[in-house]
């Protein structure tokens, strides 16, 4: 009975002194010293800058908060357009160290997104920066591309179209601007609808482009709305005189149904529309209104909504005909489109419009051709 005693008193002892080496060892490997990388700013967002300027740079500042020194060892970016530096001398405890990036400007223009991927001795080895900005490209570079005039601005085409918002949806475009005028300008917007924000800079500066943003969102709207519907903002420019030119934006928006929670059945079992031909061509043009027929025919297996019938500029052609806006399987509907060579000097073209619940192709065009 003695000797089982001590066996185990010596088996204690053992225990304790191991259980003491195992917390030392954890106390010593918990104060080791180790860098720590910390940076208050992992995204820097140049905005809009000026390709003519060549080479946009940052510095991030890089700071060691941990209690051994911070070695970077290298620094790679996503796009050699990117050129990276960085402290090549250890960053002591406490102190700070940077990260430069140089940005190539020269012809990349538009919105861009770069990561830089900073490489040390840090725990977790890899740290993540980004740039972010917009380059507005030489002037010269979009001479081509401005249409329609506004006094002295001129833009990238005359109007906005949304080619299909489901409801709930959101969706925004763009499009160049650019004051042609050898002064300034400043630019009002008016008369915008509570479901539309239009953004462009307050001053167009002369010579120079910029991009205006028009943003749908249709959270604003019915979830009900459906089919083409033609709105408007008021764009005013005003000289350094005071002299004020308005005109009014068109923002063409197609609403469609939603169409992805439908089931595999429902799509087989889905409206089709028919059109009985895609081009109306009415030849040349004599004196009097002359008109073309197109059949509209649901050949799907449940209801076809025709939620609208419209033609791209009103002015350019009629309809007549649109008496129902449902057509049941099979069933036909045939419309008149009426031009008139009196509203014309030249050679037109336009599109017939139908936004209707087929969920294969919502959003139809039927083109119209014409010739004095």
């Amino acid at each position: 009975m003695a000797k089982t005693t001590k066996v185990s008193g010596i088996f204690l002892l053992g225990f304790l002194l191991l259980s003491q080496s195992v917390v030392v060892w954890s106390q010593q490997e918990t104060e080791t010293p180790s860098p720590v990388f910390a940076c208050d700013e992992r995204l820097h967002d140049f905005g809009k800058i000026r390709e003519i300027e060549s080479f946009a740079v940052h510095e991030f500042v890089i700071k060691n908060t941990g209690t051994a020194p911070l070695v970077i060892s290298h620094v790679l970016s996503s796009c050699g357009c990117a050129r990276p530096e960085w402290s090549q001398q250890p960053i002591a405890p406490g102190q700070e160290g940077f990260v430069i990036i140089s940005y190539d400007m020269k012809d990349r223009p538009g919105p861009f997104r770069k990561n830089i991927t900073v490489y040390t001795n840090e725990r977790r080895m890899r740290q993540v920066l980004t740039i972010v900005g917009d380059v507005i490209p030489k002037p010269q570079t979009l001479d081509v591309l401005f249409r329609d005039t506004i006094g002295t601005v001129q833009m990238e085409r005359k109007s906005y179209l949304f080619h299909a918002v489901r409801p709930q949806e959101i969706q925004d475009t763009e499009i160049w601007v650019r004051n042609f005028g050898e002064e300034a300008v400043n630019v009002v917007i008016e008369n915008v609808p509570e479901y539309i924000r239009v953004t462009v800079p307050d001053r167009l500066e002369s010579d120079y482009p910029e991009r205006m943003k028009v943003e749908l969102d249709a959270t604003h709207v019915d979830t009900q709305m459906r089919g083409r519907r033609l709105i408007q903002f008021t764009w005013t420019e005003v000289s350094a005189s005071g002299a004020k030119l308005s005109k009014s934006i068109p923002i063409e928006v197609n609403f469609v149904d939603d169409f992805t929670t439908l089931t595999a059945a429902e799509k087989e079992n889905a409206p089709a529309i028919q059109f009985s031909t895609l081009f109306l061509e009415y030849g040349k043009l004599k004196k009097k209104q002359v008109y073309k027929e197109l059949t509209i025919k649901n050949t799907g297996k449940s209801t076809l909504n025709l939620h609208s019938v419209t033609v791209d500029n009103p002015k350019t052609a009629r309809i007549t005909g649109l008496k129902k806006n449902r057509l049941q399987p099979e069933e036909t509907l045939k419309l008149r489109i009426y031009v008139n060579p009196k509203d014309y000097q030249d050679n037109f073209a336009t599109n017939l419009v139908v936004v209707s619940n087929d969920p294969k192709e919502p959003v139809r065009k039927v083109h119209i051709l014409a010739e004095r």
